[in-house]
C-alpha cells in the first residue's frame, strides 16, 4: 500500500487537533448545560419516545452552555471529515485522543469534578493507548467501494446488535446505578458507527475525482442525483456515507447525552471516547482492509483500552451508588 506524504500527514494531524479541541471542550460545555437542565427539571428520558426526546432537546437548545457545546461539536465534524480523507481514520483517531488532556483540565476547572488516583491512571492509559496505535505502523486507505460491501454489512449487523442489547439492558436497569453505563455503551456504539460512516464518506469523496468544489456541500445529501445522472459509483457512496453518518450520529445523541446527565463526565466520556476509537479501528481492519506493521503493539494498546474502560465503568457504578444511597438512621449507626 502507498504511504502518506509528510505535508499531507501534517495537514491531517493539524485538522485532527482542531477537531479534538472542538469535540472535547464541546462535551464539557454540554455537561455543564445538562447540569443546569437537571436543576430546571429537564431530563433526557429515551424511554418516553421520539417526540418527548425532541421536545427535551428543544429545551436544551435554550440553555447557553449546552448550545455552545453543541455548536463546537458540529463545527468539529468539518475538519474531521477532511482529516480522515487525508490520512485515514486510523491516524486521525489516535491523534484526537491526545485532546483528552484538555478535556480533563476543562472538566476539573469548569465542572469542579474530581476523581481518585486509580481513575487518573485509567484516564492516562486511555490517553496513551491511541498514541501506541498510531505508532503501530498503520497502512494508507485504499477502499474498494465494491468489495467492501459484504464486510460492511456484517460489521453493521454485529455493531447494531450490541447497541440494541445494551440499550435493552438499560431499560431493565432503569433507576439503578448501572442504567447510565448501559445507555452510554449503546449510544457510544451508534456514535462510533457515525465515525465509520464518516470514513466511507471521506474516501468516496476522494474517489469521485472532483476534489472539493463549490457544489460539494449539495452533493453530500443529494449525491444520489449525481449518480443517477451520469456520475460514477463513488457518488452513490457519498450519498450513502453522508446519510449513514447523519443517522448514526443523530440517533446516538439522546443516549450518550443521557449517559452524561446520569453520570460523572470524567468517567462517562472516557468510555464514549474508547468505544468511538475502537469500533472505527475494527472497521478499519475488517471493512477498510487497513493493516499494522506492528500488530503486537496494536494488540497491547487494545488491551490497555479495555482494561481502563472496565476500571472507569466500575468506578462509575460505585459513584452512582454512593450518590443515591440514603443516609443511615441513628439506630443503624449504633448497630
Amino acid at each position: 500500500m502507498s504511504e502518506v506524504n509528510i505535508i499531507t500527514a501534517i495537514v491531517g494531524i493539524v485538522l485532527a487537533l482542531i477537531t479534538t479541541f472542538c469535540f472535547n471542550i464541546g462535551i464539557v460545555y454540554q455537561k455543564r448545560g445538562l447540569k443546569e437542565a437537571a436543576i430546571r427539571g429537564i431530563e433526557i428520558k429515551t424511554e418516553e419516545g421520539f417526540i418527548k426526546v425532541v421536545k427535551t432537546f428543544m429545551k436544551l437548545f435554550k440553555i447557553r452552555s449546552w448550545l455552545i457545546g453543541a455548536i463546537l461539536g458540529v463545527a468539529g465534524w468539518f475538519p474531521y471529515i477532511i482529516s480522515i480523507g487525508l490520512v485515514g481514520v486510523l491516524v486521525t483517531e489516535p491523534v484526537m485522543a491526545t485532546g483528552f488532556i484538555f478535556f480533563v483540565f476543562a472538566a476539573i476547572k469548569l465542572l469542579n469534578e474530581r476523581v481518585g488516583i486509580i481513575e487518573y491512571i485509567a484516564i492516562g492509559i486511555l490517553t496513551v493507548s491511541p498514541i501506541l496505535i498510531g505508532l503501530a505502523g498503520i497502512s494508507d486507505v485504499e477502499l474498494d467501494l465494491y468489495e467492501f460491501v459484504p464486510s460492511l454489512i456484517i460489521f453493521l449487523t454485529v455493531s447494531l446488535s450490541l447497541s440494541i442489547i445494551s440499550l435493552t439492558v438499560a431499560r431493565k436497569k432503569r433507576g439503578k446505578s448501572s442504567e447510565g453505563l448501559f445507555i452510554m455503551f449503546g449510544g457510544a456504539i451508534l456514535f462510533a458507527l457515525g465515525g465509520s460512516a464518516t470514513n466511507i464518506l471521506a474516501q468516496a469523496l476522494i474517489q469521485t475525482g472532483e476534489g472539493f468544489q463549490w457544489y460539494t456541500l449539495f452533493q453530500l445529501p443529494f449525491g444520489i442525483f449525481w449518480f443517477i445522472f451520469g456520475g460514477n459509483y463513488a457518488h452513490l457512496w457519498v450519498f450513502l456515507g453522508f446519510w449513514m453518518m447523519a443517522i448514526f450520529n443523530l440517533s446516538s445523541l439522546p443516549y450518550y447525552q443521557g449517559g452524561f446527565q446520569k453520570g460523572k463526565i470524567l468517567i462517562m466520556y472516557p468510555i464514549l471516547d474508547s468505544i468511538a476509537l475502537l469500533f472505527p479501528i475494527l472497521a478499519g481492519i475488517f471493512v477498510f482492509k487497513q493493516s499494522f506493521a506492528n500488530f503486537p503493539l496494536f494488540f497491547i494498546s487494545l488491551l490497555f483500552t479495555v482494561f481502563a474502560t472496565i476500571i472507569l465503568s466500575k468506578y462509575q457504578v460505585a459513584f452512582e451508588e454512593m450518590g443515591t444511597a440514603r443516609n443511615p438512621t441513628n439506630e443503624e449507626l449504633d448497630t
